[in-house]
């Protein structure tokens, strides 16, 4: 009883192994002849090694006949079955080849490639096997697809973190957040400049009269003159505003619109302070009070790790 259980396990088990032998010899080739068919080379030159490959793995299937219903068959079934392994198991290599370099998996390299190279067509024949031994197959392969999925999931997210301690790193110090109460982040903010609007629409009379902007620049430390030249907020510049020494390290800026095109609160406002070698200036209209934007900038602070990601991350 335990030899007719052995041999049935023999047989099918000894295909896969030859199988898995001749996809890992073989199999570089074919992948040889891929690559000079992409760099110019004659789109009939993979049938060379293809033809190798079936003529081999019907050579296994003659020794190994019992190992499938199959190649337990004439030649017609053995060539079916030599032609099947080698589409099935070319179509999981191409998969796996694809998986390997966009994962950047260490298969690429010996002598993990020689082995790598096998594995698709052994799972295609073990589809192809006894019952048992097929059952096994399919767990195997969604075992597989269940890895490569985490994997392509962690190499996504590594990725993403990368591409965003990229975009960090350069300005981190110019990020800042605040809070300011009845306002809202405005969708066109990001990174070192943010605008903000009232929540309550109906406050607004001609567009961006009460948005406020919060913007950090890097500067050499000021004392007592003012250190901005210009009075940039969202409704209008001026280019020559009327700035005051507020306290150390705080400054008070006033101006308005000159010559403007359209009808408007023409007044500008803001503060601007020293927060080391970096400025953080709050600006608007006069539409808004100076109270609101004193404690805008003096509450901006600087993000926490996870407000710094998501300010850089794009939406």
């Amino acid at each position: 009883m335990g030899g007719k259980a052995d041999a049935g396990w023999t047989a099918p088990l000894g295909q896969i192994a030859g199988v898995w032998l001749v996809g890992s010899l073989l199999g570089p080739l074919l992948l040889e002849a891929g690559a000079m068919v992409l760099f110019g080379g004659h789109p009939l030159l993979p049938a060379l090694p293809a033809a190798l490959m079936v003529g081999t793995l019907y050579l296994v299937a003659r020794l190994t006949s019992r190992g499938s219903a199959l190649t337990s068959r004439q030649a017609g079934g053995r060539l079916s079955w030599s032609a099947l392994v080698f589409l099935a198991g070319a179509a999981g290599w191409a998969g796996g080849a694809w998986a390997t370099s966009d994962l950047d998996l260490p298969f690429g390299r010996q002598p993990l490639m020689t082995l790598a190279c096998g594995l698709p067509f052994a799972l295609a024949a073990g589809l192809l096997s006894r019952r048992a031994v097929s059952l096994g197959t399919v767990v195997v392969i969604v075992a597989l697809v269940a890895t490569g999925t985490h994997l392509a999931d962690r190499q996504r997210a590594g990725g993403e973190e990368k591409a965003v301690a990229a975009r960090l790193d350069p300005v981190r110090d110019l990020l800042y957040v605040v809070d300011i109460p009845g306002y809202r982040v405005a969708r066109d903010s990001s990174g070192v400049s943010a605008f903000f609007e009232p929540v309550d629409q109906k406050a607004v009379r001609v567009w961006q009269d009460h948005t406020i902007s919060l913007t950090a620049e890097r500067g050499e430390p000021a004392t007592a003159t003012c250190p901005k030249t210009s009075l940039s907020a969202p409704l209008g510049r001026d280019e020559r505003p009327r700035c005051v020494l507020e306290r150390p390290g705080l400054w008070y800026l006033t101006g308005r619109i000159p010559e403007p095109e359209w009808g408007c609160p023409c007044g500008l406002r803001g503060y601007v302070r020293q927060d080391g070698g970096v400025l953080v200036s709050v600006l608007s209209s006069d539409a808004v009070s100076r109270d609101v934007l004193r404690a805008a900038v003096l509450g901006a602070r600087r993000p926490t790790d996870d407000e710094a990601r998501r300010l850089v991350r794009p939406s």
